[in-house]
């Protein structure tokens, strides 16, 4: 359907809808930005080496990347179902 239409039968719920999907993508910038600072981190760390083991601020930041990706599969999920 036409958004305009939409947005002239329905406008509370058409702008709410927006306002959702604008507060999913400025979280999911956000999550990107941390995402990547922990990449690199994790790079960065990972080309330094350690002796035998991981450290566990290493594991804790891949722990922390693998959830931030989790969010980020959440946020987009939110964003599709608000726009459709």
């Amino acid at each position: 359907m036409n958004p305009f239409i939409e947005l002239f039968e329905q406008p509370v719920e058409t702008l709410t809808a927006g306002a959702y999907a604008l507060v999913l993508l400025s979280a999911l910038l956000a999550t990107w930005y941390a995402a990547g600072r922990n990449a690199l981190t994790l790079y960065d760390s990972y080309q330094n080496g350690w002796l035998v083991l991981p450290t566990i601020w290493w594991v804790a930041r891949a722990v922390g990347l693998l959830l931030i990706v989790a969010i980020d599969l959440l946020l987009v999920a939110g964003i599709i179902y608000v726009v459709t």
